[in-house]
């Protein structure tokens, strides 16, 4: 090989390295200790758009930054600078000549000579676009997942169920109240069949249909099948891409209630449309045939006047006290009470024939601690329905207990169904709700009883028979009172 090989190499390496400095994939910066640019390389000036001799000798590298960066190169960057002799990877931008900016990571360093005195910087500055953009990237991936981490806890703690089905009619999301409406795990359910792990849903299903993305979502109130009993719900299914959502409240609550209210609206409407028409019935047909009839037919118009009107004053006075009872603004009104008196003044209170079926049972000097006339009331309506539910004897006793004295209603009728015997002092509950037995009355007597007897601290129950009814009322005694 010829001798010039020895040169060659030195040229390319020197034209090399002057290369490698301007078209580094870095920036290049040399400035005087105020600032001045007095070397730049020509990567710097294909970011920014800036020509050489627009920068070297006429602009300071702050005059590159933003307002809010020059105050922090003059306050942080430079004061660091000058302590430490380097800064490494501060996150700056540089504006362009076109006034956009440029993100960028810069680096510098103190040149100082031989002396040790400081002379210039010199400054690298990486392009931080990607690095940038990727940062947004993540940052907005972290508010995504921590919005959907807040809409995942929410979604845990509102009271209506939510279960998402595939396409497939898997079970793909059900929130905790859905676990509880369908008393099931979310681990259990999701991912299986909605059929096979949701008990009733094929049912709940059916009835409901799926609103598209512009349509409303109307709600269909369905009953869910339970062994215990029916569950009403309220729902909702809305098509979610792939999949169905399903919004479900638990209007079981809401159900009663309206039954309740029809149950007033009914049985009210029976039990004052009876005595009017029979009140109505006998004052038309005496003020049209006073003179035409007998006094005997005269008075027993007049008796049937004052009986059904007294029937409706009962009935409405029911109804007031219901009324009272639920809005709390019932307060008995407790003292010592004879139980004795009391169960001499119920007796006195029914007609001859039914006084001579009533058997009396009572030791003398049991005082318990009640209200007066409501203990009367109680205690008159458990044999009122003693003597119309039992054609023989009624048994009407007190005795003394530990701290109480109880108060008992038997007879021999028909008794109570089992399966009833639970509901029967719930409001407007009735053993025999069509009459079929020709026994009527508006279902809320055994409710009274029972919400005035609690009011007294006392209990009310049902004692089992094989045949017939024993009722018992609970009350503190005079002498040892607190609640039982």
């Amino acid at each position: 090989m010829e001798p010039m090989g020895d040169v060659l190499p030195e040229e390319l390496l020197r034209d090399s390295a002057e290369d490698l400095y301007e078209n580094a994939p870095a920036a290049y910066l040399t400035s005087l200790l105020d600032g001045t640019l007095v070397r730049v390389n020509q990567t710097l000036l294909r970011w920014t758009g800036y020509e050489r001799e627009e920068l070297v000798g006429r602009k300071r590298l702050h005059d590159l930054l933003p307002p809010g960066a020059q105050i922090y190169y003059e306050t942080h960057y430079a004061p660091l600078l000058q302590m430490q002799g380097e800064v490494r990877e501060i996150a700056l931008e540089l504006v362009r000549a076109d006034g956009t900016r440029l993100p960028v990571l810069m680096n510098s360093t103190l040149v100082a000579d031989d002396g040790g005195k400081p002379r210039a910087v010199r400054t690298t500055a990486f392009d931080a676009s990607e690095r940038r953009r990727y940062e947004r990237e993540l940052l907005a991936a972290r508010a995504d997942a921590e919005s959907r981490a807040r809409a995942a806890q929410a979604l845990e703690h509102i009271a209506e169920g939510v279960v998402l089905i595939g396409d497939g009619g898997e079970v793909q999301l059900m929130n905790h109240a859905a676990e509880r409406i369908f008393d099931v795990s979310a681990a259990a359910a999701v991912s299986r069949p909605a059929t096979e792990a949701l008990g009733g849903w094929e049912a709940l299903a059916i009835q409901v249909a799926i609103a598209g993305d512009d349509e409303a979502h109307a709600a269909h109130v369905v009953p869910l099948r339970r062994d215990q009993g029916d569950v009403w719900l309220s729902v909702t299914a809305a098509q979610a891409g792939a999949a169905v959502v399903y919004t479900i409240r638990d209007v079981t609550g809401e159900h009663r209630l309206d039954q309740v209210r029809s149950d007033l609206v009914a049985i009210v409407s029976h039990e004052l449309r009876t005595p009017l028409t029979g009140t109505l019935g006998a004052a038309q047909t005496l003020q049209g045939r006073y003179n035409d009839l007998p006094e005997a037919q005269r008075l027993a118009l007049v008796s049937m006047i004052v009986e059904q009107s007294q029937r409706l004053e009962k009935v409405l006075d029911q109804i007031l006290l219901a009324g009272q009872i639920d809005e709390h603004v019932f307060d008995p009104q407790v003292r010592s009470v004879d139980c004795t008196e009391i169960l001499d003044a119920v007796v006195r209170g029914v007609g001859p024939d039914d006084r001579r079926r009533i058997v009396v049972e009572t030791e003398t000097g049991l005082v318990v601690r009640a209200d007066l006339d409501r203990l009367r009331q109680v205690v008159a309506n458990l044999v009122d329905n003693a003597l119309k539910y039992s054609p023989g004897p009624v048994r009407l006793a007190a005795s003394p207990r530990e701290v109480a004295v109880r108060i008992t209603v038997s007879d021999d009728g028909p008794g109570i169904p089992e399966g009833d015997r639970d509901r029967i002092f719930e409001k407007f509950f009735r053993l025999d709700p069509a009459q079929q037995s020709g026994v009527g009355g508006t279902g809320l007597g055994l409710y009274i009883a029972r919400e005035l007897i609690q009011r007294m601290d006392g209990r009310i129950g049902l004692l089992s028979r094989e045949r017939g009814t024993t009722f018992f009322v609970d009350l503190p005694r005079a002498e040892g009172y607190g609640r039982i």
